[in-house]
């Protein structure tokens, strides 16, 4: 439900791919005392949703989103997506705008744009 915070990432990149940085926010199983981030790729754009669904091709979407029942107001392309063969704690990055990185224990639960590391 992030549509504002992706306008201002598709105005700062402009019509470049920008390097993201994953955090699986709602993954099953133990969660780390310091969360890390374990994906990265490449954000495209983001498309707003229709009727709270994914209105691009579903190819894209991975298989387990089939069975998705939230309504979403936009959805957000990325291409490249890997697995990092080192994680990166959350700590170490630093909010856009911010003076200081996020607190070690801070675990997003929502998009946010980072300066990158």
């Amino acid at each position: 439900m992030a549509f504002e915070l992706f306008r201002k990432a598709d105005e700062i990149r402009g019509d470049r791919p920008a390097e993201v940085l994953i955090y699986a926010s709602e993954a099953k199983g133990d969660q780390p005392l310091n969360p890390e981030v374990v994906w990265r790729g490449l954000y495209i754009q983001h498309v707003p949703s229709r009727n709270g669904r994914y209105r691009g091709n579903a190819a894209y979407r991975p298989k387990s989103t089939a069975a998705d029942r939230a309504a979403w107001a936009v959805f957000w392309e990325i291409a490249e997506l890997e697995q990092l063969k080192k994680p990166v704690p959350i700590g170490t990055l630093r909010g856009l705008g911010q003076k200081s990185n996020c607190k070690p224990r801070f675990i997003p639960e929502e998009p946010i744009l980072i300066e990158h590391p």
